[in-house]
């Protein structure tokens, strides 16, 4: 268990592949290396859309409000959100263990949440971590699907699984390709 951790640690198990690629993991944990979210892609059009949008909204806002300072924050929030929409997802190392979940250098106890679900995103599947914790958002983790029985075993000897519903935000989000 030592050497697997520290391998993990080592990045032995972190080769730039696509996520469903590595996976290694004994009786008590599993490691593996994926994408941290799903990139889509997008087009000049999708990028014009999005400040078509925001520009509108930012125009509403104004006309509700004639105020200029919540305006140019809506301006903005915006553009952080076209930024947030192009930037490409990183391999990531992760783990699950007696002990908690390893998410790159960051670790997780179990006791930071409250249970977990499996979720179908398109093609790809993830685990939901539910924090237990007001402000901590949702963990979403991708992973092989091969190594979904293990991973879920190991989970679930830890944290009740529960059905994932996704919520609206979740929903806009896939409905507008972010």
């Amino acid at each position: 268990m030592a050497d697997e951790r520290a391998a993990f640690e080592s990045n032995e198990y972190a080769p730039a592949v696509p996520a469903n690629q590595q996976t290694h993991h004994t009786e008590e944990s599993v490691a593996w290396t994926a994408s941290e979210f799903i990139a889509h892609e997008k087009s000049p059009q999708w990028y014009l859309a999005m400040a078509g949008a925001g520009s509108a909204v930012a125009a509403g806002v104004y006309l509700i409000t004639r105020d200029m300072f919540n305006t140019v924050i809506v301006a903005i929030a915006g553009i952080i959100f076209g930024v947030a929409a192009g930037r490409q997802p990183r391999q990531m190392q992760y783990g699950v263990d007696q002990n908690g979940v390893s998410i790159g250098k960051r670790f997780y106890p179990y006791t930071d949440f409250r249970s977990f679900s499996i979720a179908d995103d398109g093609a790809f599947r993830s685990i939901i971590l539910m924090p237990l914790k007001r402000f901590m958002p949702q963990l979403s983790i991708y992973y092989d699907p091969a190594a979904e029985d293990r991973i879920a075993e190991v989970l679930a000897a830890h944290l009740p699984i529960h059905e994932h519903q996704h919520d609206m935000t979740e929903k806009l989000m896939r409905r507008i390709r972010f």
